[in-house]
């Protein structure tokens, strides 16, 4: 036993020195790695708390007392001759709401770190600050504009994808508001005046817009053929799908139909379905949708949507806009129809004063015949395509910011190269109907007529947030009657016209962005009428213009054939009015001005247009805008006439 014993543990055994060795060699090589790794974890839980304690620094608060002309931020700016105009509507500008915007306290003294730790903590701040804003940013302009305006709109998204052009413009703005945030903390020695420049100020000119639209037109032509076409649509009277719709195309909706019996009972319909459908229905109801906020912690207050503002007309005046605008849109494709050679018995009807109306302006004349108020006119609003934003307050209620999306008219002054922005509008022929059928409330009823993103150029419902800033702004006085009925028999024209090329070209949006935006397709109606037209901007391309040339003579040559649409039983429609109605729009689609590229000569009529276009300035930059271009209109003014 005693030699086993030390046999096992003697040190001169071979075995037992190779034990030791091999120990001894492996503690060598694992102590460095080991070390390392230790060091490693160390740091790791370091930068851990470092990321942890900056997170929770990223967070930022409203300080309504701040000073803003210390910390001014130049955003959306609102004309101060608009807000004085105003002063019962609580609003504010984009900029002065981003210029309240600060770091929350940290609990930490600044005076525990030195200058530079203060510099990296900013600038670390402002890394976690941004890169959450861009998501922020990136995930609301997705929403808002990627999904239905994206490729008209913002037209550069068609050439890549949406996702990746959102993402660079979300960057960009989240790199702007993280630099208005955090100002006070980071004494950015690098600032340029040009930085603090208004972000949303796109820097596209029209030409660009127009021309990324026919760059998108050509390489994303959708294929339709599972998708109703737009004279499809047109037969329907609207371009709404699914149960809500008025003409489910099952036979329920009459082909005759009787103005005094069944207005009203197929808006009880209507109301019956969105009530089964929503759970709840109000018909006296004025609210939108309640806003949502964007982000708490990082834009507090901050909400999309229209906050606690009103709508224009009820609930129920909306759905009998709706109806009324399917009544005329469908008496438009009567239009098509007899173009077809179709006989007059398969068109739609509207039964009206005891009389049949065939066409859009025979509705018009019966509704003057039963005491109605009919008001026709050109109008044009600016519009922020979904971009809404409104501030929630402390005690509930909310303060709007007023939005849109500016974009370069071309123009640059030529003492400074300051270029002028206009801010986007809406336009179209309006319909104004009241009396004691249609338009029964305090307001009368609203349509318009305009080429839509929705893919069909027609008749539209036309309520609105009732506020200064979407007021409307009326490019011509009311028509007279003679010349009211002649623009309701010229909308028709131009609807077949847009549609029919829509449907042929197989043209995304319907032809919208590439036929024009909604202003130019009421503006070919007004420059028919009285041969002039307030309207700006107009973007209708060369190459369109001359298909919208061809087929209106193309529909004259059609309609000529037929030698006279027949009426009802009360009498007959020489196509003599038509034809002569067409001639004029073909006069006002070839000499139709272009904005798309302002020359010396053309730049006092489109100033002049400008003007009359943005009569009241909402926004500084419109106000700026017009004072350049007044002024480079003077001097062409000076050289040329």
């Amino acid at each position: 036993m005693g030699f086993s014993t030390v046999s096992d543990s003697a040190l001169g055994s071979p075995f037992g020195a190779s034990k030791h060795v091999l120990t001894i060699t492996a503690t060598c090589m694992l102590l460095p790695p080991l070390y390392y790794l230790y060091r490693y974890r160390t740091s790791i839980k370091t930068r851990l708390k470092e990321i942890e304690s900056n997170i929770s620094l990223v967070k930022v608060v409203r300080n309504k007392n701040a000073n803003l002309n210390a910390n001014r931020v130049t955003c959306m700016e609102l004309d101060p001759s608009f807000l004085s105009a105003n002063p019962e509507w609580n609003m504010i500008s984009l900029g002065t709401y981003l210029s309240q915007l600060e770091p929350a306290s940290s609990s930490s003294s600044p005076s525990s770190s030195s200058s530079s730790e203060t510099k990296n903590k900013s600038g670390f701040n402002r890394l976690f600050l941004q890169k959450e804003l861009e998501i922020v940013m990136g995930e609301l302009l997705l929403k808002t504009l990627g999904a239905t305006y994206g490729a008209a709109l913002l037209p550069m998204l068609g050439a890549t994808s949406v996702a990746a052009s959102i993402a660079g413009l979300s960057n960009k703005l989240s790199k702007f508001l993280a630099k208005c945030i955090l100002s006070k903390d980071d004494d950015d020695d690098d600032a340029t005046e040009e930085d603090a420049f208004d972000p949303l100020c796109l820097d596209l000119s029209l030409m660009e817009v127009v021309s990324f639209v026919n760059l998108h037109q050509k390489a994303m032509t959708p294929d339709n053929d599972s998708v109703p076409s737009p004279l499809e649509y047109l037969s329907r009277g609207e371009n709404a799908a699914g149960d809500l719709a008025y003409d489910l195309g099952d036979g329920q909706f009459p082909n005759t139909f009787d103005l005094e019996k069944d207005f009203d009972k197929h808006i009880t319909i209507m109301e019956n379905r969105i009530l089964e459908r929503e759970g709840i229905y109000n018909p006296d109801d004025r609210s939108f949708p309640p806003s949502t906020p964007i982000n708490e912690r990082l834009l507090p207050g901050l909400h999309i949507g229209k906050g606690d503002l009103k709508c224009t007309h009820t609930k129920r005046e909306g759905i009998e806009h709706r109806l009324l605008c399917v009544l005329l849109n469908k008496l438009c494709h009567n239009y098509y129809k007899l173009s077809c050679g179709e006989p007059m018995e398969d068109c739609f009807k509207v039964v009206c004063n005891g009389k049949e109306c065939v066409f859009p302006e025979e509705l018009i004349k019966g509704l003057e015949d039963t005491g109605h108020t009919v008001e026709v006119c050109p109008r044009v609003i600016i519009s922020n395509f979904g971009m809404q934003f409104c501030v929630k307050e402390e005690d509930g209620s909310f303060t709007t910011i007023p939005t849109s999306i500016f974009l370069r008219t071309g123009i640059e002054r030529s003492s400074d190269g300051k270029p002028a922005y206009f801010a986007a509008p809406h336009g179209g022929m309006d319909v104004n109907i009241s009396g004691p059928l249609v338009g029964k409330g305090t307001r009368p009823a609203w349509l318009q007529f305009y080429v839509s993103i929705g893919g069909l150029t027609c008749f539209h419902p036309d309520e609105d947030q009732d506020a200064p800033w979407a007021a409307k702004t009326s490019l011509a006085d009311i028509y007279s009657s003679e010349d009211a009925i002649r623009a309701i028999r010229m909308c028709a024209i131009v609807s077949i016209t847009f549609n029919r090329i829509a449907t042929e070209f197989n043209l995304p949006f319907g032809g919208y962005g590439i036929l024009g935006m909604c202003n130019d397709s009421s503006t070919l109606i007004d420059f028919a009428l009285r041969g002039q037209t307030n309207s700006y901007p107009l973007l209708s391309t060369g190459r369109y213009l001359n298909h919208i040339v061809s087929y209106l003579i193309k529909y004259k040559e059609e309609l000529s054939s037929s030698g006279k649409l027949v009426g009802d039983g009360s009498g007959s429609k020489v196509v003599g009015p038509v034809i002569n109605d067409i001639l004029c729009l073909i006069k006002s689609t070839s000499q139709l001005p272009s904005d798309l590229h302002i020359s010396p000569a053309t730049l006092i009529g489109m100033s002049s247009r400008y003007e009359k276009s943005y009569g009241g300035s909402v926004f500084q930059s419109t106000a700026d805008a017009k004072a350049i271009l007044r002024e480079m209109a003077d001097t062409a003014r000076e050289y040329l006439e």
